[in-house]
Order: structure tokens, then C-alpha cells, then sequence
């Protein structure tokens, strides 16, 4: 895959340790306290971006995709994550991504054997804007679990609006992830159930759903999310 290079020096942010892991009813009990608020792309980030890299700025930001499986039901407000009562798509199938990233290598989010983290985000969201440089900082931390992969999708993309194109900002943040490219209609984002930003879902090895969560989460939350479903 692909790795991009930091053109630009993050300030650290600090984090605090994880929670321990535990079966996929483990990672029910530990988090069904948390309540996800959603507070969603509600904003708009009206300071453009500069030119910047050509070679980024002039890649196509969207790309058709796959997806192989039924659709998730889209997220309802208040779910408790990993909850059955309140997720309806908890212990579902995802379907299968399969798309492209901005360089135009294959990418694939599917059942593979290894538990992963997908993360929608929208170039214009603030909220997407403060949490990826969080994701990157927890990374180069070490706070990654082994055998937990990260993948990220860059999705509603806007032209018109703020922090565009979305390429340019993903390498300007130093972001490892491997990101798939979402189509201009955003489906990928709506066949996994998306309703706001950023919207992230939480998978086992089978591709079945543990979790989903949108808006904001602190550093140990998140941290304590991917311990979770690590061991999930």
C-alpha cells in the first residue's frame, strides 16, 4: 500500500493507555455505556487550501467502487456502540469494499482474517479535520494493537466546499492508513449505514460488526475501541 509523508510538522496530542481486550461480548460489555452523540458534519470549513502538490490536487478525488453484500441499516442516533438493542447492524455482515486509492492502487475491505477500523471522513468536516491527526498521533505512538488494521475512506467530496482537494489534505496530515476512494454519489458511505461525520465501523476478521460510532471521539476512547476490537 501506499504511505504518505508529512509536509508539515503536527503539534503532539497527548493520549492515555487503552483498555484491555476481551471476546466479542467483551467488547459489547466494555463499551455499551458509551453513548455516541452524533455530532456529524454539520459545519462548514470555509477556509480554502492553496494549490499545494499538483500531482495531488489534479488526482481524481472520487473513484467508482464495489460493494459485495447486503447494505448496513443506516446508524440511529444515541446507539450505544457494540450494543444489539440499539445497533441493528451489530454481529452483520459488512459487505465487501472494493475500490481504488488516490494513486489508483486496489484496495479491498472485506473478510480477510484480520480485524480492521474503517473511518468515513469528509474533507469539509471539522470534525473529521481535528480526529485525523488524533488517529495519526495514536499510530506513531505505537497504540495500534498488532493485528488490528486501520483503513479509511474519503467520501462526499465537494469541490466547492473548504480543505479540498482531499488527497492533498490525507498527505499533509501524514495519515498511514490505507484510504479507498468513495464514487461522487457516496456509496460506499451509505451502503455501510453512514449518517454523519466522522462515521467509523468496527469489524471482525469475518467482516461481522462489532461496533459503529459517529462524531467526535477523545484519544482514549478511541484507543480503547481498537483494543476492543482487536480482540474481538
Amino acid at each position: 500500500m501506499a504511505q504518505t509523508t508529512s509536509k508539515k510538522t503536527r503539534q503532539k496530542r497527548p493520549t492515555a493507555p487503552g483498555a484491555g481486550g476481551g471476546s466479542s461480548r467483551g467488547f459489547l460489555l466494555a463499551v455499551i455505556g458509551i453513548v455516541v452523540i452524533g455530532l456529524g458534519a454539520v459545519a462548514v470549513f470555509a477556509t480554502n487550501r492553496g494549490e499545494g502538490d499538483a500531482s495531488l490536487s489534479d488526482a481524481e478525488q472520487t473513484a467508482p467502487v464495489e460493494l459485495d453484500g447486503a447494505a448496513l441499516p443506516q446508524l440511529p442516533e444515541g446507539v450505544r456502540i457494540g450494543d444489539a438493542t440499539s445497533d441493528p447492524a451489530f454481529g452483520t455482515t459488512a459487505p465487501t469494499l472494493t475500490g481504488t486509492g488516490f494513486d489508483g492502487t486496489d484496495v479491498v475491505i472485506g473478510a480477510d482474517g484480520s480485524p480492521k477500523v474503517v473511518y468515513f471522513l469528509a474533507h469539509w468536516c471539522p470534525h473529521c479535520q481535528a480526529e485525523v491527526p488524533l488517529i495519526q498521533d495514536l499510530i506513531e505512538d505505537g497504540r495500534l494493537p498488532d493485528g488490528l488494521d486501520v483503513y479509511a475512506v474519503s467520501t462526499a467530496v465537494d469541490r466547492g466546499r473548504g480543505n479540498f482537494p482531499p488527497s492533498e489534505w490525507l498527505e499533509d496530515e501524514g495519515f498511514t492508513p490505507t484510504v479507498a476512494r468513495d464514487d461522487a454519489d457516496g456509496t460506499a458511505f451509505a451502503t455501510f449505514g453512514g449518517s454523519s461525520f466522522p462515521y467509523v465501523v468496527y469489524l471482525d476478521g469475518d467482516n461481522r460488526v462489532l461496533g459503529r460510532s459517529a462524531g467526535s471521539l477523545d484519544g482514549e476512547t478511541i484507543e480503547q475501541l481498537w483494543e476492543l476490537t482487536a480482540s474481538g
